[in-house]
């Protein structure tokens, strides 16, 4: 290199498909431009990883789509997308390549860059610990390295011949740098309703959920509910929700996170995802609900795609089920309602959630976006 040229920016492709992505993307990001080297950065973004500094290809929301059978409802539209996506990914021309959870879309287009010579990062580790195993081998053709935020998924991996890296998880560090929960003074009940952050699963739970919480306040006058939703489209579909099947009682939208709320909350009731894990570090007792299209249900069972007995990440995490998890038809308003009763009129089963919640946490916190940056780097780095 001649003495006073210009580096070019390092060039760093990252795609998330949804709310949590989008998330781990703007940490990932936050953590790569504090760096020597000057970066662009580009892909498929939502609101968090644009502030970070992404140049928005796409929005991250078109492509928010969960299960089997509502997945392949869109595929049209999902092809669409990621034609386009593929060559403004080519254009861009990538050192590296990361896909941050997401994996029916990153794990293809993983693949495509690799054959353009980009290397590739998988950030997330897709859960062949807990159905569809048989990835692994398309995880090993398509990602030069995965970086797992659950200690469990390193060995794993190493059994796979897959690389990887465990770096912890960037919700464990917001945790312990932030305040604990607070809880609520007096007599009140604060129930946090959580439906998730896609349409098609706030559509599918979301009855249930307004149903409990209609329930629960039939039994217990001092109970106050509030919730939150990870889109503002999420919080127009829910209020909705609440208005058809749980019309009597009074529901605050909540302003601020799906963290702020559970560091306030008493007891929680939400869909399975990335907010149980919130709730896990929050430290706020937790009843976990969810179904998915009968059809996807089916295909889960007739071809023993599910390897876990649990849905819930803390449930996973511990081996055990330490948080009640009603799936399918049990995820309805009465069943979910009860639980919650159960778990409010019990102290010492919120105790020992707790308690076993924070052992969790501890696990988690290892400064997960520096150690993810730093892999990344290395991976482009490599090539």
């Amino acid at each position: 290199m001649l003495t006073g040229s210009r580096v070019r920016p390092l060039r760093i492709a990252v795609v998330a498909g949804e709310a949590s992505g989008d998330r781990l993307g703007a940490g990932l990001i936050r953590a790569l431009v504090v760096g020597p080297r000057a970066v662009e950065i580009a892909g498929v973004a939502g609101p968090e990883m644009r502030e970070a500094g992404c140049r928005p290809l796409m929005d991250a929301s078109g492509f928010a789509v969960m299960g089997l059978a509502e997945i392949l409802s869109h595929l049209p539209r999902l092809w669409m997308l990621r034609r386009r996506l593929l060559g403004q990914l080519a254009a861009f021309r990538p050192d590296v390549f990361v896909g941050i959870d997401s994996p029916e879309l990153n794990l293809g287009l993983a693949a495509r860059m690799k054959k353009l010579g980009v290397p590739t990062v998988q950030y997330v580790c897709p859960s062949i610990w807990a159905w569809r195993a048989g990835r692994a081998r398309r995880i090993r053709r398509c990602c030069d390295s995965v970086l797992c935020l659950l200690p469990f998924e390193l060995p794993l991996l190493r059994e796979q011949g897959i690389p990887g890296e465990f770096v912890g998880h960037p919700l464990a560090d917001a945790a312990r740098n932030g305040s604990r929960r607070e809880g609520n003074r007096g007599n009140s009940l604060l129930v946090a309703l959580l439906p998730g952050s896609r349409r098609s699963e706030i559509l599918r739970i979301g009855p249930s959920i307004a149903q409990a919480a209609a329930w629960l306040a039939a039994r217990r006058s001092s109970a106050r509910f509030a919730f939150a939703a990870a889109t503002g489209l999420g919080a127009v579909q829910f209020s909705a929700i609440l208005k058809r099947f749980a019309p009597d009682i009074e529901v605050r939208t909540w302003s601020g996170s799906a963290r702020a709320l559970l560091a306030k909350a008493d007891l929680a009731l939400a869909a399975s995802g990335t907010v149980t894990m919130e709730a896990m570090l929050s430290g706020c007792p937790l009843v976990v609900a969810y179904r998915v299209a009968p059809l996807t249900a089916w295909i889960a069972r007739a071809f023993r795609l599910v390897k876990t007995p649990w849905i819930s990440l803390p449930n996973i995490l511990a081996g055990s089920g330490i948080v009640p998890e009603l799936l399918q038809g049990r995820a309805c308003g009465e069943l979910l309602g009860a639980e919650l009763l159960r778990l409010h009129d019990d102290p010492q089963a919120r105790r020992s959630m707790r308690a076993e919640f924070a052992r969790l946490s501890a696990l988690l916190g290892r400064g997960a976006s520096a150690r993810a940056a730093k892999a990344v780097l290395a991976a482009a780095r490599a090539f």
